[in-house]
């Protein structure tokens, strides 16, 4: 039988491919960088925009740089290509985000705030964008303590007496959910003794400890008594024994067991699961420029009342958030609010894609006769969409008489919520916000109420919360969620 000849294109774009694949694994052996096809093969390269954080430049091949299989993947090729990009101005980073006046984004800070009004001059933009540049090429090495981090579990800080007891209702959370995830729980100095560490572990036995004031920690924070300690959060990824962190604050409730998330598809693509804020970063953002990212409208800023993380792929992804969120002279807490979003820009300024939920938060809280307030952001699991955790960012600064007036009065404080119709495409959310509820909009209230913030979408109706979590009011009772209402004071 005669063999069919094969037509001259096929054979010529069949060696074109041999060619690139023999120089792409030549430059693999010799660079020690991990084999991609980075822009050969058209379409191939991921972009689900609906729930990734692209970092922007896929002209220079970062793509794929989400799936490198380990933390020395990105150092030398990577980071040379990264650090070597066309540095960008404020005008021209602010130049993707057009947001209107009818827009109502909640930007995280004012519009009148200096750096808003009055771009920052372009000599502080690249002092800044050189700093951490010449971190990320002078970090050691993480071969040098790899070894310090295997398995996974949840990393928690807790010291003073409320956190210590939305610690306890964590806990009893994991326990009435069957969990057996290891749990971390980091403080600083003489904040947890050991009376107080043996009721944690009498709760859930499968807790440990760190002191973040310890010198046998791979980095040591610094500490302020009189403001909020945020760079303790990113400090406690580092120093963590967990190679896959479950970074929780202390009044974030899992309503899943977290140990489903590692099995999550998108956490196994990316690494990575960044949950949502609802405000939006101003273009003229001076972060946008520091790490060379066009603004984006399809994009939230993140909340780290929970964030997953994979050290052995991204350790220095997190030690550029270290430090960023540990600078000295706090110079991103003037437009970045704190730990969460420096590690979002930590990803951008490395050109890596994060992973996030599909599902857009949902707010839960309240409805009074003066209107809905939300005070529990309900953050989502990233595939299938179920509440994973409810986060009482606001709950928490309810007074005692309120939260004792809702239990015994109003049937709990989880009966209603509002979720953004279009909560699965982040760009065509324009609508939410924070709105202060005063004595007189919340009737029926001890007079000695004082005033509320709440979260709120205008548009939306509210809905019975039973409808996504059926008696979760009960199970809320059951752990413990209601210990601040026997507080004393206002």
């Amino acid at each position: 039988m005669a063999l069919r000849r094969i037509p001259r294109s096929l054979l010529a774009a069949a060696t074109i491919a041999s060619i690139l694949l023999i120089a792409g694994w030549y430059r693999r052996e010799s660079s020690g960088e991990p084999f991609r096809l980075y822009r050969v093969i058209e379409g191939f390269t991921h972009s689900d925009s609906a729930h990734d954080g692209a970092g922007a430049a896929d002209e220079f091949g970062f793509d794929l740089a989400h799936r490198f299989p380990l933390a020395e993947s990105f150092r030398g090729r990577h980071f040379e290509k990264v650090v070597t990009l066309p540095n960008l101005s404020i005008s021209e980073t602010g130049r993707t985000c057009n947001w209107t006046s009818n827009d109502k984004v909640n930007f995280m800070f004012d519009g009148a705030i200096e750096w808003n009004v009055k771009a920052r001059p372009d000599s502080e933009i690249n002092l800044r964008r050189s700093q951490w540049q010449d971190f990320v090429r002078n970090c050691p090495p993480y071969k040098d303590v790899a070894s310090r981090f295997s398995g996974r579990g949840i990393v928690l800080l807790a010291g003073n007496g409320d956190t210590l007891m939305r610690t306890k209702v964590i806990l009893r959370s994991l326990n009435r959910l069957g969990s057996e995830v290891p749990v971390e729980i980091h403080y600083w100095d003489d904040e947890l003794n050991d009376d107080k560490k043996q009721q944690l572990t009498k709760i859930y036995p499968h807790t440990v400890f760190n002191d973040l004031a310890s010198k046998d920690n791979l980095m040591r924070p610094a500490f302020d008594t009189f403001l909020i300690n945020y760079q303790l959060k990113t400090a406690a990824i580092v120093n963590s024994r967990f190679a896959h962190v479950l970074l929780l604050d202390s009044d974030n409730i899992p309503v899943i067991d977290p140990a489903e998330l590692w099995e999550s598809p998108t956490y196994k693509e990316y690494g990575t699961i960044f949950w949502p804020d609802i405000a939006r970063t101003r273009p003229a953002n001076p972060a946008w420029a520091i790490t060379n990212t066009p603004c984006r409208m399809d994009e939230f800023e993140l909340e780290s009342g929970q964030l997953l993380v994979d050290k052995s792929r991204f350790w220095y992804h997190v030690k550029l958030a270290a430090f960023m969120n540990n600078d000295p002279d706090r110079y991103y807490d003037q437009f970045l609010l704190g730990d969460k979003d420096t590690f979002r820009f930590a990803w951008h300024a490395l050109k890596t894609r994060y992973g996030r939920p599909k599902r857009w938060l949902t707010s839960v809280g309240t409805v009074y006769q003066g209107g809905y307030c939300g005070h529990t952001f309900a953050q989502h699991h990233p595939d299938d969409g179920r509440i994973a955790f409810l986060h009482g960012g606001l709950l928490k600064t309810m007074t005692p008489p309120v939260l004792r007036w809702n239990r015994d009065n109003q049937s709990g404080i989880f009966r209603s919520y509002k979720r953004a119709a279009n909560d699965q495409d982040p760009a065509g959310i324009n609508e939410i916000g924070i709105h202060f509820f005063g004595n007189e909009q919340i009737p029926n209230l001890p007079k000695d109420n004082p005033a509320q913030w709440c979260t709120d979408m205008p548009s939306v109706e509210p809905r019975g919360f039973d409808d996504l979590l059926p008696d979760y009011e009960r199970f809320f009772e059951q752990i413990g969620g209601y210990w601040a209402s026997e507080k004393d004071g206002k």
